[in-house]
């Protein structure tokens, strides 16, 4: 639960007391001739209705809407966002109330390059299920990619309230807020959710990457040797923190980060590209030389234990 004074209170879930009425059984009266009963004939259940299956140009829709679906989620899969989203399309048509649907075509709308598909179709899946946090947090994704992070804040606001504790909810809540303008706001989030969660590598990544943003050079180190130490063999926080490390002077070090996330995946063009460029780069004799990582890692563990420690009624 997070406990910082800038975070919302999870929603308040209603009691509901159902009463249940007791039926006494009053004896006969003791003076009375014994009787035989006879009990009552009832009315004949009626048996439930039965929903015909579907059959001639209905039983085609529903077989190509299923078939659509299914087949979107293989090409899903496979990274074929565009024939995804194609395929999704063609299963919305025919299934209009499924909000899963909707919200499947919003992501492979999103990660397609279609933001405003993406919106719309995210939009349609609220519309039909309110209720699920994660189309709020995507949809908000997406409008933090259309440049538009006022109103990605405020559905990601919306989300959070569905679903409090969500590590994508707050991740999001502080990037918004950073691009918002509000870095003070951002820096709260942030800290509040590592002190939920000092392992949690994304929140690391995100934080260190914030500070970067921010110039902070120095201050980004802690929290992204903090993620390598978490997810050793990401190639994306190995980047990142090669990143660092290169700002930083460490030009030898963050090389030796380069190269991992490349081993890691040969197809991270960025990292690739980072480690070519750094391979001809003359390093001055004076430069650093090396880094101690796992002190660097620890030291920022221990400095979350201290905000805790702060935040901690006593």
């Amino acid at each position: 639960m997070f406990t910082t004074r800038s975070l919302g209170h999870a929603a308040r879930t209603a009691l509901v007391v159902l009463p249940f009425a007791a039926m006494a059984c009053r004896p006969d009266d003791e003076s009375s001739s014994p009787t035989i009963r006879v009990a009552e004939a009832s009315e004949p259940e009626t048996p439930p209705a039965v929903t015909p299956a579907p059959t001639g140009p209905e039983l085609v829709t529903a077989v190509v809407s299923d078939v659509a679906f299914e087949t979107g989620d293989d090409a899903y899969k496979a990274g074929k966002f565009r024939e995804a989203a194609r395929l999704y399309r063609l299963h919305a048509s025919t299934k209009p109330t499924d909000a899963h649907g909707f919200y499947m075509l919003g992501l492979a709308s999103w990660k397609g390059g279609d933001f405003e598909g993406a919106r719309s179709a995210f939009d349609k899946s609220i519309a039909l299920d309110s209720g699920f946090a994660k189309s709020y947090f995507n949809a908000a994704r997406v409008l933090l990619d259309m440049k538009r992070a006022p109103e990605a804040l405020e559905l990601v606001v919306r989300g959070l309230t569905i679903d409090s504790t969500s590590p994508d909810g707050w991740r999001l809540r502080a990037r918004a807020q950073s691009e918002n303008g509000d870095v003070f706001a951002a820096t709260e989030t942030y800290k509040a959710m590592l002190m939920n969660d000092d392992a949690d590598a994304w929140g690391l990544n995100n934080y260190g990457m914030f500070l970067l943003s921010h110039n902070c050079v120095q201050e980004s180190l802690g929290p992204l040797a903090r993620a390598v130490q978490v997810r050793p063999t990401a190639p994306l926080f190995l980047n990142n923190f090669g990143m660092a490390l290169e700002r930083a002077g460490y030009l030898l070090t963050a090389l030796t980060y380069y190269e991992a996330a490349v081993r890691h995946d040969s197809t991270f063009s960025k990292a690739v590209r980072n480690a070519e460029r750094l391979r001809n780069v003359e390093v001055d004799a004076s430069a650093p030389r090396d880094v101690n990582v796992a002190a660097i890692a620890e030291e920022f563990r221990l400095k979350v234990k201290g905000w805790k420690a702060e935040t901690t009624p006593r």
